[in-house]
């Protein structure tokens, strides 16, 4: 179907023909962008943040600030993006082994023993979020908000899951609106403590043992 564009009538064009070739640019944007997450990240990862500058990443890709600028507005964007891209990683990780688990059990022990192993790949950035950049939180408070909200809720159906089909006590249904945030909560603080302070060996029997204990507590009696 032919068009014609409303600043110049003189003119016309062909609205398929432009909606693809809009998807084209939309998708180069992305393959840019995710080129200046990768990047950012390795360098995050061995220099710091806070030596890492945009001129460094800019270089490592082979590209000009310029570049990174028409993306993002400053490296602290670009921190928040591959922190935020790393969580819904690992978020859709977890989700699709607890998902896989055909028991309530089995899914809380996914749930914590999936996050354990992909947060495990990512140490040396998790360590940083923790340490380096906890004096410049900037929007990171949000993030990690939004973050715990979905975990919480995806427990939260868990336990859920687990009343229902007779795992766990009907009274854990009653404590539904406090239990999976003291959980999640419990849960990364161990997990936060065992990696920044390396303090426990053989870390993913030790969770799931916890878990094992955990689970006691829920069940019927």
């Amino acid at each position: 179907m032919l068009k014609r564009d409303p600043l110049n009538p003189f003119s016309l064009s062909f609205g398929p023909k432009n909606d693809f070739g809009r998807n084209m640019l939309v998708a180069k944007d992305d393959i840019i962008k995710d080129e200046i997450l990768k990047e950012a990240q390795k360098l995050f990862q061995q220099f710091g943040v806070k030596k890492t500058t945009m001129e460094d990443i800019a270089k490592a890709m082979g590209k000009g600030k310029s570049t990174l600028y028409y993306y993002y507005c400053s490296k602290e964007e670009i921190f928040d993006a591959v922190i935020l891209r790393e969580m819904d990683e690992v978020f859709n990780r977890v989700k699709l082994a607890v998902e896989k688990a055909g028991s309530a059990e089995e899914k809380l022990k996914a749930f914590t023993l999936t996050k354990i192993k992909a947060v495990q790949k990512r140490v040396n950035l998790y360590k940083m979020v923790s340490g380096e950049m906890h004096d410049t939180m900037r929007c990171m408070k949000h993030l990690h908000t939004e973050y715990d909200a979905q975990e919480v809720k995806l427990v939260k159906d868990i336990l859920q899951f687990g009343v229902n089909n007779g795992e766990f006590s009907k009274l854990i249904g009653k404590e539904l609106d406090i239990l999976p945030s003291v959980m999640v909560s419990s849960l990364r603080g161990l997990q936060r403590d065992m990696f920044i302070d390396a303090r426990y060996a053989k870390l993913e029997l030790r969770m799931e043992s916890i878990i094992g204990i955990m689970i006691k507590g829920l069940r019927n009696n």
